[in-house]
């Protein structure tokens, strides 16, 4: 049973490390393309003929938070099931628990309940102020000074929330390697 247990944390923490790495992954290599591609979206059109390089970014944006709606779910049913498959591996085998797979939870409950939302509700502020310039191509300033006040802050504080969740995840993975069942423990 531990065993069996331990397998399947095994890879449950594998695949949450997968999805937890995914967006990011998706963002740098849909951000650097938008650079360079001419990008227009319904709805945007005077934006990003205003400001073209920040219009494109705002596109991709749009791209890449796909792949973090599409990953978010799984993410969370692989965590739920690593920290099920944790606890139940410590009832049979009590050890006092590593912070390192606390550390990862805690940060993907911070990413998914309180940083992503709330990058995302700031985001789609700024992505109405943007869509304002269609009617008013003055209001391309208030966009900008809009992401650079609210949105800026918002993605910096995820993104640091993103990465303290796959830094706990590798710590996890590289530590419970050499704490492996059948390894020769150490006085």
């Amino acid at each position: 049973m531990a065993r069996a247990l331990g397998m399947l944390l095994s890879v449950a923490v594998a695949l949450w490390l997968v999805l937890a790495a995914v967006g990011g992954i998706a963002a740098m290599a849909v951000f650097p393309a938008a650079r360079e591609l001419p990008l227009s979206m319904e709805g945007y059109t005077a934006f990003t003929a205003v400001e073209p390089a920040v219009g494109r970014q705002l596109i991709a944006g749009h791209l890449v938070e796909r792949v973090f709606i599409l990953s978010e779910t799984p993410r969370l049913a692989f965590a739920g099931v690593a920290i099920v498959a944790f606890a139940l591996q410590r009832r049979l085998r009590p050890t006092p628990p590593p912070r390192r797979l606390r550390a990862a939870a805690v940060a993907l409950l911070a990413s998914v309940f309180y940083a992503r939302p709330a990058f995302t509700a700031v985001d789609r502020e700024y992505r109405a102020a943007a869509q304002e310039a269609e009617m008013d191509p003055a209001s391309v300033a208030r966009a900008l000074t809009f992401k650079a006040e609210a949105v800026d802050p918002a993605h910096s504080f995820a993104s640091r929330v993103a990465t303290a969740e796959l830094l706990a995840l590798l710590a996890f993975i590289a530590l419970s390697a050499g704490s492996a069942q059948g390894a020769p423990r150490r006085g």
